[in-house]
């Protein structure tokens, strides 16, 4: 990582033409065909390398896509596997392909504390010597499960309490993001308090918008499942914040969720900024109704290339013509976004872009990789543009024209050289 004040990107190829590039400070103040090197500067041969804006990722969880690498992976895997005879304490599993209870757990590590996340991150559950370590904060119910269903927050606290709760490498993480071009994040996880924010933005190189109560961008609401919320308690949420000028962002995945989000925002109005996470099941008269109401859809293709052979067998059959639509939604109006979701799906934005534009044809690579190159706060806006006075968060990549295959050679956030 370099932090020189400035410098001088040569033979860069922007909008078709080879261009230089200077950057000073977190600023881009001069382009040109033949800018001279300063003594002073920092001089990047991009040897005909595409320079784009730094890529944006509109829908990720920044703790939990730490975590992940140092977690287990059952990658969608109904059955547990024993665990590393290598290893010891805790066990940390994500990915689960079904809603495991306690005894599965206890069935496949009877002798060692163990936490399982569902595919969904929508549950944790633990085994029966997690949750003796974790009973004081656990209601009855979810000590007979072992069952803790949207309980990120309490379940963290509680780790802490026990001294069980590892640190995460935030910086690998930034690392990894960059590698890919991406110097922007919004971080999805809607209870984030000002101190995690904190380490997060202390972690990272990347620029952060949260989603959380403690954060700037819209408001995270989750409508989970298992539990339908009432649309008029929706709407009373929404409009609570819109009262403090924070658009909503509210995560939707089932067509009933759907419909109830619809619901409450027609009631309430919609503010510019708010948005519809995911719509996993979106069918036309849903999509026209989200068209006309101007409705941002944030949605996440490698989620469901990850998980399409479950998400077809599990759904109901009337809701597979709908699911994880993307370039239909655009030609009803809808205006869609592109992100991962991770560790839920692919951080990489180019795994994303290509596998997008192959699930369906008629949806260009370019459409795709459009939806990275928007402000966080206006991810449907028009592309950030590279311009003198621009801030100087930049992307070079190279494409291998035989394989399709994207290699970013240098990314700038702020000014910086992060990769």
């Amino acid at each position: 990582m370099s932090s020189a004040d400035t410098h001088l990107i040569r033979n860069a190829l922007l909008d078709g033409h080879r261009t230089d590039c200077r950057i000073t400070g977190t600023t881009i103040t001069a382009l040109g065909d033949s800018l001279e090197p300063r003594e002073d500067e920092t001089v990047l041969d991009a040897h005909g390398a595409t320079l784009l804006p730094g890529l944006a990722d509109h829908h990720l969880h920044l703790f939990a896509t730490a975590a992940a690498a140092a977690s287990l992976n059952l990658d969608g895997a109904t059955t547990l596997p024993p665990p590393d005879p290598g290893t010891t304490g805790w066990v940390r599993a994500i990915g689960a392909g079904t809603e495991l209870r306690r005894t599965d757990l206890d069935a496949a590590w009877p002798h060692r504390p163990a936490r399982v996340q569902h595919r969904s991150g929508a549950l944790w559950t633990l085994n029966t010597a997690a949750v003796d370590l974790l009973s004081a904060g656990l209601s009855p119910d979810e000590r007979r499960t072992g069952q803790l269903w949207r309980a990120d927050t309490r379940l963290r606290a509680l780790l802490d309490n026990a001294g069980a709760r590892a640190a995460v490498d935030l910086a690998a993480l930034g690392c990894r993001l960059a590698s890919y071009g991406i110097t922007h994040v919004t971080d999805a996880t809607p209870d984030l308090d000002a101190a995690a924010l904190q380490t997060l933005s202390a972690g990272i190189p990347q620029h952060l918008l949260s989603l959380s109560a403690a954060g700037t961008g819209p408001r995270k609401i989750v409508l989970p499942d298992h539990q339908y919320p009432h649309p008029d308690d929706l709407a009373r949420r929404i409009d609570a914040s819109h009262a403090t000028g924070r658009p909503v962002a509210v995560h939707v995945v089932s067509s009933a969720t759907l419909a109830i989000a619809i619901a409450a925002l027609d009631t309430v109005g919609v503010l510019p900024g708010d948005r519809i996470e995911h719509a996993a099941v979106c069918d036309n008269s849903a999509a026209d109704r989200l068209a006309e109401l101007g409705i941002v859809v944030v949605t996440q293709p490698s989620v469901y290339a990850r998980h399409a052979a479950t998400f077809e067998r599990d759904s109901d059959p009337t809701d597979r013509p709908w699911l994880w639509r993307y370039e239909e939604l655009l030609s009803r109006g809808v205006r869609v976004i592109a992100s991962s979701d991770a560790p839920y799906g692919d951080p990489n934005p180019w795994f994303t872009i290509r596998y997008a534009s192959q699930r369906e044809p008629s949806l260009t690579p370019v459409t795709v990789l459009g939806s990275y190159l928007t402000e966080p706060t206006d991810p449907a806006g028009p592309p950030r543009t590279i311009t003198v006075g621009a801030p100087a968060d930049l992307c070079l990549h190279t494409t291998d024209t035989s394989t399709g295959t994207v290699t970013v050679t240098a990314t700038f956030a702020a000014g910086i050289r992060v990769h």
